[in-house]
């Protein structure tokens, strides 16, 4: 995250038995679009054929509430 100030927070995330995610946040649409165009996204995208069984889908969803630890 040091290289991408802008991606606020991260998580990965398992939905079901061979189902993953990768949950982001943003400060705004700037560091979104940093961090799809980042180094990150281009390694993983160079890589998506050997790691994963079908390629990423990426939605880009907006947060409309939060309970964060302040």
């Amino acid at each position: 995250m040091e290289a991408e100030p802008g991606t606020v927070t991260w998580f990965a995330i398992q939905e079901g038995p061979s189902s993953f995610a990768i949950f982001d946040t943003f400060n705004d649409e700037a560091g979104r679009n940093a961090h799809l165009n980042g180094k990150v996204a281009a390694a993983l995208m160079a890589k998506a054929s050997e790691l994963l069984a079908k390629p990423p889908a990426i939605h880009k969803i907006d947060i409309l509430t939060d309970k964060l630890p302040r």
